[in-house]
C-alpha cells in the first residue's frame, strides 16, 4: 500500500510541474506580447521597426503583475500570494533588432542556482526568410538544456525564464526547467 502511495505522490508531483510549466509559458507569452508594442514611433514612420527597450520591460512587468501576481526585483520575478510558482522566476531577455533578425542567433545562458545570465550571443549566416534562434541553458550542475529552434519573421523580443522551485514533498527532486517566449515586434 505504501508503495502505491509513493507512486501516486510522484505522479502528482510530475503533474504539478507540467501545469506550472504550461502556466509560466502562457504568462511569458502574454507579457512578451504586450512588451512588443513598445516600438519607436518616429522610426516607425520611416519604415524602421525598433523596440524601446525600457518601455518594453515596463510593459512586460505590467502584465507579469496583472496576470500572474509577479513583481520584478532585478532579474527575478517574485511571486505573489496567487502566483503559479512559490519561488522566484529568474529571467534574461534579448532583443534581436531590425538589422539582424535575418541572421541565425545562438543564445547561451547560464543558471547559477539563483540567477539566469545571458553569457554569449553568437550570430551566424543570414537567411532570406529570417534567422533561426537557438537557445541553450547551462544548469548549475553543468547540464546543457537546448530549446527547440525558433524561426524569426522580424525584429523579435526574446525572454527566457528559469523555474527552480521546491518540490511538493522534500524527498522529491526540485522542479527546474527553462521557458522561452519569442515575439515579433507589433507594428
Amino acid at each position: 500500500m505504501l508503495f502505491f502511495l509513493l507512486i501516486g505522490v510522484f505522479v502528482v508531483d510530475a503533474d504539478l510541474a507540467m501545469q506550472k510549466k504550461t502556466e509560466v509559458k502562457m504568462l511569458l507569452e502574454q507579457s512578451n506580447h504586450h512588451a512588443t508594442f513598445a516600438i519607436h514611433p518616429v522610426l516607425k514612420t520611416e519604415g524602421v521597426i525598433e523596440l524601446v527597450e525600457a518601455e518594453a520591460l515596463d510593459r512586460f512587468d505590467e502584465r507579469m503583475l496583472a496576470n500572474g501576481g509577479y513583481t520584478r526585483q532585478g532579474n527575478d520575478y517574485l511571486p505573489g500570494s496567487h502566483s503559479v510558482t512559490t519561488d522566484s522566476l529568474s529571467f534574461a531577455r534579448h532583443y534581436v533588432d531590425f538589422l539582424s533578425w535575418r541572421k541565425d542567433h545562438h543564445l547561451l545562458l547560464r543558471f547559477t542556482g539563483t540567477n539566469l545570465m545571458l553569457e554569449q550571443v553568437t550570430t551566424g549566416a543570414a537567411r532570406p526568410g529570417g534567422g533561426l534562434l537557438e537557445i541553450t541553458v547551462t544548469t548549475e550542475k553543468g547540464e546543457q538544456l537546448r530549446m527547440a529552434p525558433k524561426a524569426m519573421v522580424g525584429p523579435s523580443h526574446v525572454v527566457v525564464a528559469y523555474v527552480n522551485e521546491r518540490p511538493f514533498l522534500p524527498m522529491l527532486p526540485a522542479h527546474s526547467f527553462p521557458v522561452v517566449s519569442v515575439e515579433e515586434l507589433k507594428w
